[in-house]
């Protein structure tokens, strides 16, 4: 589909936030979301907030993954996560060039109930439990949970390692774009969890 307008309010949003939030931050711009987050730095009074509520909160997240993997733009490792323009932005932004992005399926529709989402999750963790992938992921969970002595989706919710599962991320930037993993968990377990997709991916 013919991104380009979203594209130019991803990046803009990027830009005006300072290019040091990571995703699940700009989207809550875009969506109006009053956080307290987005009230300390007066995210509120940006023009780019509540502008982007034509798209839901997952097809933003798709947006922004497919404008890194193109390139547009980078993930700052160092600011735990945060998005920053490339050059090749740059003329998107000016509106000189088009961009292009895959469309992912549509969201479920809020009309399903949610004891219909409640099953289909259900559905879904049992068909990973037979996953060796999945064993693994969930193992790494209790070690770090138990060294820090909290419950373990203190670490990561089961639904963020059922994505880590499907989508198998190969890189901090990869595990960034995952529904969950925000900037401070990704610095904190980011590696630990990428070790373990590389061990089981080698056959460890």
């Amino acid at each position: 589909w013919n991104a380009t307008e979203a594209a130019r309010m991803a990046l803009s949003c990027v830009y005006r936030t300072g290019q040091r939030f990571g995703v699940a931050h700009l989207i809550d711009v875009f969506l109006g979301k009053a956080t307290p987050k987005i009230e300390q730095f007066n995210h509120q009074q940006l023009s780019t907030f509540g502008i982007g509520k034509e798209l839901a909160q997952q097809q933003w997240s798709s947006v922004y993954r497919q404008l890194v993997a193109a390139g547009f733009i980078s993930v700052d490792m160092e600011a735990y996560g945060g998005l920053k323009l490339s050059e090749t932005s740059r003329p998107v932004l000016r509106g000189e060039q088009e961009v292009w992005l895959r469309r992912d399926a549509e969201p479920a529709k809020r009309t399903s109930s949610k004891a219909e989402r409640s099953s289909r999750l259900r559905e879904a963790f049992a068909g990973a439990n037979d996953d060796p992938l999945w064993q693994a992921l969930k193992a790494k969970r209790m070690e770090l949970a138990r060294e820090q002595g909290v419950p373990p989706y203190v670490i990561f919710h089961d639904s963020t390692l059922l994505e880590m599962l499907n989508r198998k991320p190969q890189s901090l930037t990869d595990m960034g774009l995952i529904s969950g993993v925000g900037q401070s968990k990704l610095a904190k377990y980011g590696d630990d969890f990428l070790q373990v997709l590389e061990d089981m991916a080698n056959g460890k």
